[in-house]
């Protein structure tokens, strides 16, 4: 493995716009278009074979970086590409970056589109198996063009990797520039093989382990059952007795457009569907007597909008409600009736509804579902997989966020009368954990759902990112442990814990990829969050590496001026930084911009003060109205500061904040209050 400089081939490039998506998406064979790309296996090198590190495409004739992804057609016209005719939310274009794995990259891209939201994804296969990884995500409307761009690490164990653009739906997308870059110093891993796979025969197995608690799960896309390496389902059968389709049960992947628009009239209340992406898993799951947690029925996203349209035809007028209960109750009942009728008893719960209430409003999510039938669009579908279950199955309701008290509140709200009708049978805890909720604080919040509704609890989509410590793979076990000592303890207090399913099967699978939020690494070597999860069991400690950092008391104080263009913070959630012109002071700040919701912001780690007062300082620019500044803890969400920024002039701010004691990860953030980016400069965060 070597480094190397950057060398950098611009090709005509100008301003770019893009977003991506928290849900997986679906791996599509190329279709061919109205102007076909040539063959595009020596774009990432120039003429003389050295590696380009910038990627960038203008669609004008003169580079051919792009290539065609899914089913649809795309026209080059006016030095744009305009992509139409898609029949996947998928379906759009895509620039290969092979040779940039191992690499952090920024992929970005200008474009306009009908479509609510338009992503920009990273693909690639991992041994055999395809992942998907958002990188940036945002709204735009047609003929208005909009920049957006995101950076993420790919795996050095990957290969055929391509950042390609996708939407929330299939409408028409026009793409003007789009670029894939590297950040930061070149790793040349070109001629460098994967890492060898690991056997996992001999491991500890998690559901021997915890058969007297609750079945041990693991989410798993269709590559693996024919994957040519054995060792992917020789880990899922060790370590694991439930197994939830990571996304080929979702309704874009059941759905079967072509069939269905081409007869609109014969589909009109119950539009076709195939099961052939399901069908792979199902059978290994029959054949193998594994349990299955079908997912999901009802969901905002990854339902293609044609679904809720007259005639399926999106240009014309919305379903009414008396049209869309139809559709609702005939397609739940044609999906449980499939998977009964042909796989009996392989799935023992449902996740009816995935994802209704909002992570801002305190209401639940506008969608197409509650805009056509209304509120009761939850209780309706409940009341229709009530109707329409196989005996003896469960069913669930399914989100995330789900342990802090703004979204349980919502989520309470919503399924009182589902649970008072006795359509709910449990709750889906999705437990994406990103800033280590405290093990009380977690516990507390799954057991007022069972309390408050009656229902069994299982931990669906459980991944944990490694924290920014010192020791970031240490101390993600040492919290795993934590986490699921907790899990037992609640269990054996009558919490009814019956499942737990872990969101992936290693790190380079997950979609939280970068993060490391998973058990195994990519070539599926233990980690210490798996020994902290057999710990946990066990009662043994888990072990120290040898590499361990010994973290001295450090109360050294952070500051940013961001005139060396650089910054030690990082994005919350999926908002993006920037270092731009049109300083507080000097010539540099630093923008945040993007993300899907108003906390979407700019954190900074700062648990070394912990048990400290802290002085903070810093100026603030935005066109909100307000900008906070914010920490996390715990699942609450304090403001330190609120600041009136409303004049769009630069503020200046400063002020002391007690840190709470005895926290092992602590954030501050900045958060504007309608999503509007703001501009922060001359930042200084000291012990008082």
């Amino acid at each position: 493995m070597k480094k190397r400089k950057p060398y950098v081939a611009a090709l005509a490039l100008t301003g770019s716009m893009l977003f991506s998506a928290c849900g997986q998406s679906t791996d599509v064979s190329q279709a061919s278009a109205t102007t076909t790309a040539i063959d595009i296996s020596a774009t990432e090198a120039d003429d003389s074979g050295e590696i380009l590190l910038s990627i960038e495409e203008n669609f004008d004739g003169t580079t051919d970086f792009w290539q065609i992804n899914g089913d649809c057609e795309v026209d080059l016209e006016g030095n744009m590409a305009n992509i139409t005719a898609r029949q996947a939310s998928n379906a759009g274009i895509e620039i290969p970056c092979e040779n940039f794995r191992g690499n952090t990259i920024k992929a970005t891209a200008n474009v306009a589109s009908a479509n609510s939201q338009v992503r920009l994804t990273l693909r690639y296969n991992i041994y055999g198996n395809t992942s998907y990884v958002t990188i940036a995500e945002g709204a735009t409307s047609a003929g208005v063009f909009g920049n957006i761009s995101g950076t993420v690490s790919i795996p050095a164990n990957a290969s055929d990797c391509a950042v390609y653009i996708e939407a929330s739906d299939v409408r028409d997308i026009t793409v003007n520039t789009m670029t894939v870059s590297v950040e930061g110093e070149f790793i040349d891993l070109t001629n460098t093989p994967p890492a060898e796979l690991q056997d996992p025969s001999g491991y500890d197995s998690l559901k021997e382990l915890y058969a007297d608690y609750f079945m041990v799960g693991t989410c798993l896309p269709v590559s693996v059952i024919d994957n040519p390496n054995p060792e992917f389902l020789t880990l899922l059968n060790t370590e694991f007795n439930s197994v939830t389709p990571e996304n080929e049960l979702k309704p874009e992947n059941v759905l079967d457009a072509a069939t269905t628009l081409a007869d609109p009239e014969t589909y009109n209340e119950c539009p076709a569907l195939d099961f052939s992406k399901a069908d792979p898993i199902l059978q290994y799951c029959m054949d193998n007597g594994i349990a299955m947690r079908g997912h999901t029925l009802i969901w905002y996203s990854q339902t293609p909008s044609w679904l809720f349209y007259e005639n399926y035809d999106v240009d014309g007028e919305l379903a009414d409600r008396d049209l869309m209960l139809t559709r609702m109750e005939n397609y739940i009942d044609a999906v449980m009736s499939y998977c009964e009728e042909n796989y009996p008893g392989v799935i023992y719960a449902w996740d009816v509804v995935n994802e209704a209430a909002d992570d801002n409003s305190g209401d639940m999510r506008d969608c197409y579902w509650r805009d056509i039938i209304g509120d009761d669009y939850v209780e309706k579908a409940f009341e229709f997989a009530r109707a329409h279950a196989p005996e003896g199955v469960l069913l669930f309701y399914n989100d995330y966020n789900e342990y802090y008290t703004s979204k349980q509140n919502v989520i309470l709200d919503m399924l009182r009368p589902v649970a008072e009708a006795g359509n709910i049978d449990g709750i889906g805890m999705q437990s994406h954990i990103s800033n280590m909720v405290t093990p009380d604080a977690y516990i507390d919040a799954m057991n007022r759902y069972v309390d408050e509704l009656g229902v069994i609890v299982h931990i669906t989509e459980l991944d944990v990112n490694a924290p920014l410590s010192a020791n970031p793979l240490y101390d993600q076990g040492v919290y795993m442990q934590r986490l699921f000592e907790a899990i037992i303890e609640a269990k054996d207090n009558g919490t009814p814990i019956e499942c737990v399913t872990f969101w992936g099967l290693t790190d380079d699978m997950s979609w939280r990829s970068s993060n490391q939020p998973l058990l195994f690494t990519g070539n599926i070597e233990p980690k210490p969050a798996f020994e902290g999860v057999v710990c946990a069991i066990t009662g043994d400690e888990i072990t120290i590496p040898d590499d361990y950092v010994e973290v001295e008391t450090d109360l050294s104080s952070i500051s940013e001026d961001y005139e060396d263009q650089e910054f030690i913070g990082g994005p919350r959630y999926s908002a993006t930084q920037t270092i731009v012109g049109d300083a507080y002071s000097g010539d540099y700040c630093l923008e945040n911009s993007g993300g899907d919701a108003s906390y979407d912001g700019y954190c900074i780690d700062v648990t070394r003060f912990s048990g400290t007062t802290i002085h903070y300082s810093f100026a603030i620019r935005s066109d909100a109205e307000t900008v906070s500044f914010t920490a996390d803890i715990e699942g609450t969400w304090p403001h330190i500061e609120e600041v009136d920024t409303s004049s769009g002039e630069w503020v200046y701010v400063e002020g002391e904040y007690v840190v709470p004691d005895g926290m092992s990860y602590l954030q501050v953030y900045w958060e504007s209050s309608d999503m509007s980016a703001f501009y922060l400069d001359d930042l200084v965060i000291e012990a008082a």
